[in-house]
């Protein structure tokens, strides 16, 4: 059987050395563009030939022509080199950020208040990578967006961060409560009023459930009635409507007037840590890398 082609063995330091010839006219002079020796040259254009089972160059005196398989291979072998230089300089363009993409994760209440702030001035800085911004509805689902790659980053409650994964620290958020304006009596947060008012919150796990039941404890009481909504957007109009009491962040209680209702202070450090969750990754996106040093 006669020797296949072996089309493995073709590589790009001999597909440029062919396509430097053709264009600089003589082994001489690519070997002088390449920065390599001329018999190095030659190897690397013989091993091709050897490898495709075909002659790409012949001698015509003190010259090397193309044969008729070196004029078919050329324009290929071009494409080739066109498309490496695309992909080198799509890739510089983006570690510079003139490029990219970046998906940020978030709960729902920290897209609404933290995220715009940090990731609306990333977006000014560097215009030309495309944010995309995934809504996730708890701090287990979070972690699988890192872990499964569908964010690159993600803005979170920062304790409780899995091993595997690393989180960067980016600002405590603080937590007021929000009740009707005209309930008497109503002044200052203690335990009496708390036993009195039916609590508007999330469920369980969310973060923000566990900061207010975490207020109830330190005052020794618990809730009265208690109503859940998934609806974070609908804590303060139904605490106000029902005459009860939420307690959220202090961005999202601001509100509170517009429902006819007042914040009032919780003790002194009621919030939660937020960071910035991710994975270690030594070709990290060039995009998440800005990110996180940017925050």
């Amino acid at each position: 059987m006669a020797n296949q082609p072996d089309l493995s063995a073709v590589s790009l330091p001999q597909i440029a050395a062919v396509i430097t010839v053709v264009d600089y006219g003589s082994f001489t002079a690519a070997a002088d563009i390449l920065g390599i020796s001329q018999p190095s040259l030659s190897r690397r254009i013989q091993s091709l030939e050897q490898g495709l089972g075909l002659p790409i160059f012949r001698a015509a005196g003190r010259t090397m022509q193309l044969t008729e398989a070196g004029r078919a291979i050329v324009p290929a072998a071009r494409r080739i080199l066109d498309e490496l230089a695309s992909i080198n300089a799509l890739g510089a363009s983006t570690r510079e950020l003139k490029t990219g993409s970046l998906r940020i994760a978030g709960l729902p209440s920290l897209i609404g208040s933290v995220l715009p702030e940090y990731a609306g001035k990333f977006h000014q800085k560097h215009p030309g990578v495309h944010l995309e911004i995934l809504s996730v509805q708890d701090h287990d689902e979070l972690v699988e967006a890192i872990r499964l790659g569908s964010a690159d980053a993600a803005f979170g409650v920062s304790h409780a961060v899995p091993a595997d994964l690393e989180t960067q620290l980016v600002c405590h958020q603080e937590f007021s409560a929000v009740l009707p304006a005209g309930l008497d009596g109503a002044n200052e947060l203690n335990a009496q009023l708390l036993s009195n008012l039916t609590l508007v919150s999330l469920p369980q796990p969310t973060s923000i459930r566990k900061v207010t039941d975490e207020v109830y404890r330190s005052l020794g009481c618990t809730p009265p009635r208690v109503i859940t909504t998934v609806q974070r957007d609908a804590l303060v109009p139904l605490s106000i409507a029902s005459g009860g009491i939420t307690m959220i962040p202090r961005t999202m209680a601001s509100t509170a007037e517009v429902y006819g209702g007042k914040q009032l202070p919780l003790p002194a450090g009621t919030g939660r840590a937020i960071g910035v969750i991710y994975r270690r990754d030594p070709f990290q996106n060039p995009a998440l890398a800005e990110f996180l040093h940017f925050l």
